[in-house]
């Protein structure tokens, strides 16, 4: 992969608050991939935004009595502080409400698709709500999925992952009122996706995925792909741009194509770089993040967009999906209010703490469960029972002046450096796009600090073993960058170091005695957390 990477996250959609469930997922991954880039002197850029054109958001808003863009904005400003506040390091947060980049971006995705006549016009039976006086799609419909059979929302499954077209749900219902809906004409721009089934089956050979995508992705192609509605007649979203179907309103999945490519450019903006954001897409190696159930939309349906709007234009090299986070051994519930809120829990808890826990426990190829009784061992037990006395008896020795050369090793400690190159090589191992692994990173950070907390504790306090602490603590900071970047930084310092953590390596601690000794990097959490973090 070139240098320089793209790193995206799908869009959160602004109608709830987040939860650790949303965390635990893509963002969160993003974040550890696009520091770990920066980590090994790469350029990386992590570009994501706001999901606002989803039907959700005013589904949720009716059942709030609110206004649709008023809470959605409302939401978006809170996730994006969220991100601020967990150190999530985006160097574009695209709001498609106030971004003329992001609604012009779309506008000439749309024609160009219908101008190279890839749409087709199609009147077709959809689905309607007499009672509500609604076409009904996505969130205002529900039926069983027609792959396997679960209840699921319209337009693709969250279970199983398997799109469909809203006609094709068994038994399906209007999720505002419970009717059954009837069949009922209408023209829309089709987008005829079944077309691409080989051209797809050909890019996923070349892509860098997880054994468990790759195989959804070869059921998908062999069934073959469905033709997809670019247009709904509906009211929210973006205009459709084609003469005709002005009252209609983007397929929000399709706006995300174009949206991702006006993403970087924003992006390129904010830093002042004056790269063309074409040459930038075309030049870089493009990793996306996303969820499992989100597996069609970005492993099919916006790679063939893409496909059918430039030819030319590079597709992303790698797809990156993670499953889900449960709670107490349930799902994360928004609506049920069965849910850790992002917002409360980074309000007692230090963003790297949380950082560290949702690594160990990130959901990467099967579901993983959050308890309050994981948590403490992660944050009391591992951080603040282990780290924290182990550094500060480095740190102590330090200051007092203790030499930290590597001389007068025996094999023993020669052999406890090779141990470290091991972990050392193992975590960057895992913060490769090809086997890309927060959990394995973290757990390589817990095996240095434990394996050299009993080495040490076995061997005599001598300068020799102090030289191989704080060889290790050095590597610590370095290898815990992407997942705990505060951290890092507040034990670079410590031990000295005046340059930045990530970037080249830069060799063992030059200076004797240039820690900082009484630093307290992690505290015990309170007893009580949960009702402080629980308690709305």
């Amino acid at each position: 992969m070139p240098v320089f990477s793209i790193v995206t996250a799908a869009p959160p959609t602004p109608n709830g608050d987040l939860h650790l469930g949303h965390l635990a997922g893509p963002y969160s991954g993003a974040d550890v991939y696009t520091r770990a880039c920066h980590l090994r002197a790469e350029d990386a850029l992590y570009a994501t935004g706001s999901d606002v054109h989803q039907s959700y958001v005013p589904a949720k808003a009716r059942t709030l009595g609110t206004d649709s863009l008023e809470m959605a904005q409302g939401f978006a400003d809170e996730i994006a502080a969220i991100f601020d506040s967990i150190g999530f390091a985006v160097d574009s947060y695209v709001r498609p409400q106030r971004s003329t980049g992001h609604q012009e971006a779309v506008r000439d995705f749309v024609l160009a698709l219908e101008r190279q006549g890839r749409l087709e016009r199609r009147t077709e039976d959809c689905l309607y709500c007499e009672g509500c006086e609604r076409y009904l799609f996505e969130a205002y419909v529900r039926g069983g999925c027609p792959h396997c059979g679960v209840l699921t929302d319209g337009s693709s499954c969250e279970v199983c992952a398997w799109p469909n077209v809203c006609t094709d749900l068994a038994d399906p219902r209007c999720t505002t009122c419970d009717r059954p809906p009837v069949l009922r004409s209408y023209q829309r721009l089709v987008f005829p996706l079944g077309r691409y089934t080989e051209r797809l089956a050909a890019y996923h050979r070349t892509v860098v995925m997880s054994p468990r995508l790759r195989a959804f992705c070869l059921e998908l192609t062999a069934a073959g792909l469905p033709d997809i509605p670019l247009s709904h007649p509906t009211g929210w979203g973006l205009p459709v741009p084609v003469a005709g179907f002005e009252d209609q309103r983007v397929y929000v999945w399709a706006e995300m194509a174009p949206g991702y490519l006006n993403a970087v450019a924003e992006a390129l903006e904010r830093r002042g770089d004056g790269t063309d954001p074409r040459e930038a897409w075309d030049g870089a190696g493009i990793v996306q993040f996303f969820g499992f159930d989100n597996s069609y939309f970005h492993a099919a349906l916006i790679p063939a967009l893409l496909m059918a709007y430039d030819e030319g234009l590079r597709l992303p090299d790698v797809l990156l999906t993670n499953e889900f986070y449960e709670l107490d051994a349930a799902k994360f519930s928004t609506s049920r209010r069965h849910a850790i809120w992002a917002t409360d829990l980074l309000a007692h808890v230090p963003a790297d703490t949380v950082r560290f826990v949702l690594a160990l426990d990130r959901p990467e190829d099967e579901r993983t469960n959050f308890t309050w009784q994981r948590f403490h061992e992660l944050a009391d037990g591992e951080l603040a029972g282990r780290w924290q006395p182990w550094l500060a008896s480095v740190l102590d020795r330090l200051a007092a002046g203790a030499p930290t050369a590597l001389t007068g090793l025996t094999d023993a400690h020669r052999a406890q450096l090779a141990e470290l190159a091991r972990l050392a090589a193992r975590s960057h191992g895992a913060y490769l796009a090809g086997s890309f692994s927060p959990r394995t990173a973290a757990q390589a950070l817990c095996d240095l600090v434990r394996g050299t907390a009993e080495f040490a504790a076995a061997h005599p306090d001598d300068a020799a073993t102090l030289a191989v602490e704080a060889t290790a603590a050095q590597l610590l900071a370095r290898l815990a960058y992407p997942v705990m970047p505060d951290f890092a930084e507040r034990l670079w310092r410590a031990l000295g170091r005046t340059g930045p953590v990530r970037g080249t390596d830069p060799g063992p601690l030059a200076a004797e005695g240039a820690a900082q000794a009484g630093i307290v990097f992690f505290d015990p959490q309170p007893a009580d957390l949960e009702s402080k973090v629980m308690d709305r």
